[in-house]
């Protein structure tokens, strides 16, 4: 884990900490990390186990949904695993449904976006690669142009005894 993650990590679990054992006591506070622990980990299974009942017996499953549910309670059950009430906290926001359902709405239209300039970046990057033509200057450089009047006046005395 970088420092620039780990450090704040490890400064607010331990104020979280901290603040709870001064208002429980440490004992206590051991016990609700051990219980929220364990607690997050049964929620976190039950609501997977939830939504594969649900998908089961629904006829019209939106899949993209689907993924999207069983992702964040994935995320939701790894914070929980991770020590401290601070991602214990945000790991049973991810595994409630109501919240789940905002957090799943805000980073799908946050991927949509990413998804969207990934392709445009990649479009961009290929063109810059491919052979680039101008309109109009397929001709060589060097043999004489033949312009519109020459042109013109060529159609309008054309005999069919030319082409023989």
């Amino acid at each position: 884990m970088p420092l620039i993650i780990a450090l704040p990590y490890f400064l607010i679990e331990a104020l979280a900490f901290w603040g709870v054992s001064e208002a429980i006591g440490v004992g206590w506070a051991l016990l609700a990390l051990f219980l929220c622990f364990f607690g997050g980990l049964f929620l976190a299974a039950f609501e997977m186990k939830r939504i594969g009942r649900v998908a089961l017996h629904q006829q019209q499953v939106n899949p993209g949904r689907l993924a999207g549910d069983y992702g964040l309670l994935a995320a939701g059950a790894i914070l929980v695993a991770a020590p401290g009430f601070v991602t214990t906290a945000l790991g049973l926001l991810l595994i409630v449904p109501p919240t789940r359902a905002l957090a799943r709405k805000a980073l799908a239209k946050k991927l949509r976006v990413k998804i969207e300039n990934l392709g445009m970046r990649g479009f961009e990057a290929t063109n810059r690669y491919r052979e680039h033509t101008v309109y109009g200057s397929f001709a060589d450089p060097n043999k004489p142009v033949i312009d519109e009047d020459e042109l013109k006046g060529w159609s309008d005395n054309v005999k069919p005894e030319d082409f023989k």
